[in-house]
């Protein structure tokens, strides 16, 4: 279920101490005379990196230091730690016109301030006491970026899936992004989904990480929003798929033609298979997973093959396909 309007959200999470007593609150709260009034300030944690409320995920966010500021003004007037609700209450504003920031230190160094519901706020004579809602999460960058990030470091990334996670018994799923593609080890799915399918809409929250010399998103969340249609791979020569183009196309879906199998193995569990389209070799390791008649790939066959692109640790690439329907003989 989601939640998106700013009330019905705070109400949900549990932000408001009394919602029904501040709608019309104004002389609780010393409107009239005095002028003035309160301003509540609901925090949240955006576990699944969804931008909206997802009330079986998303936590309420307690101890953060938040500010309230005079709208133009570097002046801070009141400063509120966040509750065990994750609200934090302003009393006895003067009318007039705020903004509302949050301390970064007083949230941890992995998390940042991702949304502020009402940059500026306005608290009238009269009117109904104002209601924040600021969206905390953890930094999100696009896939190239988070190629980079340093090891060990906690982040968020968007994309389309390329290869499902019940597809290979390593438990890795690989993404893509308009500006890459990458390798996901130690996957975890949520809401209780048994698998991801090549064109999910996803977000992950991973650690940056590296397997066989390649950056890796490790214990990575996977929280599925929707489905596009199937990826689309690049197609490329043999030579270039046992390089991964210098290592550009590591992890990407790809598709290699007329492949001609020159030796097969089994290399337990999985099964190896040798072929190249005369412009030089590749491996395919066919995962032990997937069922796989392996006594098709006999030398002299040719094949058409389409798979994402795993570094083997020793500076080479395997092409490994996602399913039988993967590989096609010409043959």
């Amino acid at each position: 279920m989601r939640i998106s309007t700013p009330r019905a959200l705070a109400a949900s999470l549990g932000l408001l101490v009394t919602l029904a007593g501040c709608q019309n609150a104004g002389s609780d709260l010393g409107f009239g005379s005095a002028q003035t009034g309160g301003i509540f300030v609901g925090l949240y944690l955006d576990r699944d990196g969804s931008r909206t409320q997802t009330l079986t995920v998303d936590t309420v966010f307690a101890h953060a230091r938040v500010a309230l500021l005079a709208r133009g003004s570097t002046d801070t007037l009141q400063v509120i730690v966040s509750n065990a609700l994750g609200v934090a209450q302003f009393d006895a504003v003067p009318v007039g016109e705020y903004r509302i920031t949050v301390d970064p230190g007083s949230i941890g160094d992995s998390l940042v301030v991702q949304a502020v519901d009402s940059a500026n706020v306005r608290l009238t004579a009269g009117g109904t006491n104002p209601i924040v809602v600021v969206r905390l999460g953890y930094p999100e960058f696009s896939i190239r970026a988070a190629r980079a990030l340093p090891l060990g470091k906690r982040a968020f990334i968007r994309g389309v899936v390329l290869v499902g996670v019940q597809a290979f018994r390593d438990t890795t799923s690989h993404i893509s992004d308009s500006s890459g593609q990458i390798r996901l080890t130690r996957v975890q799915l949520r809401g209780g989904l048994t698998g991801n399918s090549p064109g999910d809409s996803v977000s992950v929250l991973g650690t940056a990480s590296s397997r066989d010399g390649q950056a890796t998103l490790d214990v990575a969340i996977v929280s599925r929003f929707g489905n596009r249609p199937a990826p689309v791979p690049f197609f490329i020569t043999t030579a270039t798929a046992a390089t991964a183009n210098g290592g550009v196309l590591d992890a990407a879906l790809v598709q290699v033609n007329s492949a001609v199998v020159s030796d097969s193995a089994t290399v337990a569990p999985d099964f190896k298979v040798i072929a190249s389209d005369n412009s030089g070799p590749v491996k395919i390791i066919l995962d032990a997973n997937l069922p796989f008649a392996r006594t098709a790939f006999r030398p002299g066959r040719s094949l058409n093959v389409t798979g994402v692109l795993v570094p083997d640790g020793a500076g080479g690439w395997n092409l490994k396909p996602r399913s039988p329907g993967d590989v096609n003989f010409n043959n």
